[in-house]
């Protein structure tokens, strides 16, 4: 009988630890699950400047390119047909 009664108190004792690990692991998953939104709000923020800043990267090189010198003419004429071509994509995509 005190077999049993010290096995049943040992199986006590593990069932206990491990409803406190699984309440620690519980705790440390939403701590991380939280951690996992914030990061990725701030990565789409950063993706957001980083397109901003690369459309106002090619606003500067458009415009010193069209405001450059005569050696700049077929790189002007050529930021012009991109320019023309994306219009024309544009265009395409709002008439369908």
């Amino acid at each position: 009988m005190d077999k049993i009664n010290a096995l049943l108190a040992d199986l006590e004792n593990r069932i206990k630890e491990n409803i406190l690990e699984i309440e620690n692991l519980s705790t440390i998953n939403k701590k991380l699950r939280a951690e996992n939104k914030n990061l990725s709000i701030e990565k789409n923020d950063v993706e957001k400047s980083f397109n901003l800043l690369d459309d106002k990267f090619k606003a500067l090189k458009i415009a010193s390119t069209i405001s450059g010198s005569e050696n700049d003419i077929n790189e002007t004429k050529g930021e012009i047909n991109l320019l023309i071509r994306e219009i024309e994509v544009c265009i395409s995509q709002l008439s369908e």
